[in-house]
């Protein structure tokens, strides 16, 4: 009827919290809003049904509140399912033990609870014996559950029979399996060198595996090119924080007195409530709580900004011009905080005579990110007044070609008005990284004689199917390229090229289709692990505690194997299959790392430490950075792990450096190629054939260089524009309950969200004839999928969104990769992150 739901105080998974019951309805009184109802029982959400306002929410049309169409073919999938758990009776499933891990799905880390009837896992929980997350956790963490038991699971190591992509394949035993490929490895190594083996691995391995399993093998073996999801996800923003900062991760907690102390929290290309809903759900529960104000700078009213106070509706590939002229308004009206620059950042001088020089003002970056000369002013000034600011940036942010100097910028902007190194003020983009060092002994690393090829591994693509600047013959993956890399055309028909291809995973998918092996993998909870990344430092412990499906193996047990064809066992020790004594005894040599032990981990029933600490004794530190600190591994005194001990903007090693790519080390403006307006672009000087050059950001691998190319009439998509290519494609992640292709193996979460979707303006759909729910064709210079229309009136009338993680091979819903559209040859030069955020497309109905 005409009740709205006004609120919920908790929703079932304790995800998202907005005050308790008393304190909504003491609002609702206070505002003059009428209670219709509110439910008093205490099992479930507690509602408060209010009249709806008679304009709705200011800015967002009460017709978004509709499901969109694109659901209604979804089917109860759950009736179908025949393993434990489900369709068990009651006696059946009664648990008898009770464990704390984590979910190690995606960057919330949260802490779970793991409930179990002897051996088989009965269902998942927040653990809410954790001070941190008090059992708070996502659709994702419960629906893990599936991830274990399900049927689709791989289970037996297989070997291609007939031409590969029949997707035909044989059962073999391990040893069969692991000795060919040592054979076929060895034949390669021969005839091209060891260089000629590439590794590509995903984040569904693990950190266990990335920092150490796979990369102890790749040095052992002799490859420089061993490559991770990074150039996809945040290399950008790694490389960013590296050169301002000297270490590549945020320094603040998602705790109330740090995260939860800011004045204005502004998401700038993160939809972090439903990307990590549980981290925004404490976050927009503690700026409610305080009053503090939240702004959304996005193509798309998001879920997140539904719930800001103001939401920017940024041209795709804006960004950066939109930061500068934030910039430059705050320098021009003398907003900065100069007692922090003078003191702690070295180079902010040189940046604001730069800002002036070029002209960056906001009447200058109005058309670029479509956004008023007003509304520029009154977000510079709100960020400069604020009591404590925090810039959230994330893949709206990193997937573009000016990824890097586009996260430097924002890092300026935080620096300049002092929000670093403090408690509610940061510039926070995503996770940081865990400073890992391995120690190989000198004389067992193998020669490598040439350089890593690139460091984004769709620059492999012309080392596969051309041989140069060298072959790359051979490729072991334990993710799904044949969805994931950009220009999915030639990917494919490089993968075909190989003379190896294995695959380690576990669930079959559309590499799988056209490995030679299909090596079964375990995961989580099977065999022993780190959480993810996590935003704010806490490492997660989780234990094995079921088998893996079948014949399935952990991936370090797979590479100590492996490493036994070649006699590595002496470094990939035996030993060393036990993840626990692999952490103790090799990933935590780091000073930063050493007091995170197993024994600390397992010394607290929530499994988790926050790093830096470097005993088992030394407590955590909150808020990194601190006036009057020094840094983690920093030289007494060193507030910052730079080598001035200063944010650095600008050094003449930087300019050196940066200068090599083509490019400045003070950050000036291009945006992307393909875009509806004639902007400043990067042109890639070198194909991927080419040698290009020895990046000095790439660890000494091959780069690729560009150069800045002015706006000049009539401009690069003069004629894609007249082709009907109109609309600025952005991709990204899908709702909540998904997660790449890991959560499309779970019929829940197909139940939540079953259909690959184009999100598009009702008007612009009107103009092209297309129906809410219509099966359309989607078409880039670059390839063409279908999707169905989801008529959204919270997009921009020129863009569109398809998000990402579907595939043709999925058992419920088959749909073809959003990255038959995107482009390899777009990308970032100093990062390699590839444009995923701003491509033109076109839509038609069918």
């Amino acid at each position: 009827g005409n009740n709205t739901t006004a609120c919920a105080s908790v929703c079932p998974t304790n995800a998202i919290t907005f005050g308790l019951r008393e304190e909504l309805l003491k609002t609702s009184k206070k505002h003059g809003r009428e209670v219709i109802d509110n439910d008093p029982f205490l099992l479930g959400p507690a509602t408060i049904y209010l009249d709806r306002l008679a304009n709705g929410i200011k800015g967002f049309d009460t017709s978004d509140k509709n499901s969109p169409k694109v659901i209604d073919t979804v089917t109860n999938i759950s009736m179908k399912d025949t393993t434990f758990p489900y369709g068990y009776k009651r006696g059946d499933r009664e648990i008898n033990r009770i464990e704390a891990g984590g979910c190690n799905i995606c960057f919330n880390s949260c802490t779970t609870k793991f409930h179990f009837k002897d051996d088989q896992l009965v269902k998942i929980t927040g653990n809410d014996e954790d001070p941190a997350l008090q059992g708070r956790i996502c659709p994702k963490s419960q629906i893990s559950v599936q991830l274990y038991s399900s049927k689709e699971r791989l289970a037996q190591p297989l070997k291609r029979v007939g031409r590969r992509g029949d997707n035909n394949f044989e059962p073999i035993s391990w040893d069969q399996a692991l000795d060919e490929i040592a054979s076929k490895m060895l034949s390669i190594k021969e005839t091209n060198g060891s260089e000629a083996i590439g590794l590509f691995s995903g984040t569904r391995t693990g950190t266990l595996t990335n920092r150490g399993y796979i990369r102890m093998f790749s040095k052992l073996w002799g490859t420089p090119n061993f490559v991770t999801t990074e150039p996809f996800c945040s290399s950008g923003k790694n490389l960013a924080y590296s050169m301002t900062q000297g270490y590549g991760g945020p320094g603040n907690t998602y705790t109330e007195n740090d995260m939860g102390s800011a004045a204005l929290h502004i998401y700038w290309g993160d939809n972090q409530a439903e990307t990590r809903p549980v981290h925004f759900g404490m976050i927009n529960d503690w700026r409610l709580k305080k009053g503090a104000r939240m702004i959304v700078i996005d193509p798309r009213k998001t879920v997140t900004a539904s719930k800001a106070d103001w939401h920017i509706p940024i041209r795709p590939g804006g960004d950066m011009a939109l930061a500068l002229a934030v910039i430059y308004h705050i320098f021009d009206k003398n907003l900065h905080d100069k007692a922090f620059c003078d003191a702690w950042v070295l180079g902010w001088e040189e940046w604001k005579s730069f800002i002036f020089q070029k002209d960056y003002t906001p009447e200058w970056a109005a058309n670029f990110a479509d956004i008023s000369i007003e509304n520029i002013c009154m977000l510079a000034e709100e960020i400069a007044n604020a009591e404590g600011c925090i810039i959230y940036g994330s893949r709206g942010i990193n997937q573009h070609m000016n990824s890097t100097q586009s996260n430097r910028v924002l890092m300026f902007l935080s620096a300049i008005t002092g929000n670093w190194g403090r408690p509610g003020g940061a510039y926070f983009n995503m996770s940081a990284s865990l400073p890992i060092d391995l120690e190989i002994p000198e004389e067992r690393l193998a020669n490598i004689e040439k350089p890593k090829l690139r460091t984004s591994p769709v620059g492999w693509t012309q080392a596969i199917l051309e041989g140069s600047p060298y072959p790359l013959r051979a490729m072991f993956v334990n993710n799904n390229p044949m969805a994931l890399w950009p220009d999915q055309s030639e990917t494919r028909k490089a993968l075909l090229a190989l003379d190896l291809l294995v695959h380690i995973d576990i669930f079959p998918n559309e590499t799988s289709a056209f490995a030679d092996y299909i090596l079964p993998a375990a995961t989580g909870i099977e065999k022993g692990e780190v959480g993810r990344a996590c935003e704010d430092r806490r490492i997660v412990w989780i234990d094995k505690m079921i088998a893996p499906p079948g014949l399935a193996k952990p991936d370090g047990w797979i590479w100590i194997e492996l490493g036994k064809r070649f006699s590595f066992e002496d470094v990939l020790k035996e030993d060393w299959k036990d993840s626990a004594k692999f952490w103790d005894e090799a990933l935590i040599s780091n000073i930063q790392l050493r007091g995170v032990t197993q024994k600390r981990l397992h010394s607290t029933p929530y499994k988790w430490v926050r790093f830096p600490v470097s005993t088992e004794e030394e407590p955590e530190i909150q808020t990194l950075y601190l006036e009057g600190s020094t840094a983690p591994g920093a030289p007494q005194g060193k507030r910052f792990p730079t080598s001035s001990g200063k944010l650095e903007f600008f050094t003449a090693e930087l300019e050196k450096k940066f200068s090599a790519y083509g490019l400045s080390a003070l950050p000036e403006f291009y945006g992307e190629k393909e875009s509806l307006i004639n902007m400043p672009h990067m042109e890639i000087l070198d194909d991927d054939s080419d040698q290009g050059i020895v990046g000095p950001f790439a660890s000494g691998g091959l780069s690729i260089r560009g150069k800045i190319s002015p706006p000049k009439p009539p401009g690069p998509n003069t004629t894609a524009i007249e082709e009907g290519y109109n609309l600025e494609l952005v991709t990204g992640r899908p709702a909540a309950p998904h997660f790449h292709s890991w959560t499309h193996y779970s019929w829940q979460s197909q139940e939540m969200w079953s259909d690959l979707y184009v999100q598009i303006h009702p008007k612009t759909a009107e103009d092209l004839e297309i129906e809410d729910g219509n099966l359309v064709l989607v078409e880039s210079r670059h390839g063409a999928i279908h999707a169905r229309a989801w008529l959204y009136n919270g997009i921009r009338p020129t863009s569109v969104f398809i998000p990402i993680g579907w595939g043709e091979r999925q058992p419920f819903s088959q749909w073809y990769s959003v990255n038959f559209l995107t482009d390899k040859r777009q990308r970032d030069p100093v990062s390699e992150q590839t444009n995923l955020k701003s491509l033109l497309c076109r839509v038609k109905p069918i």
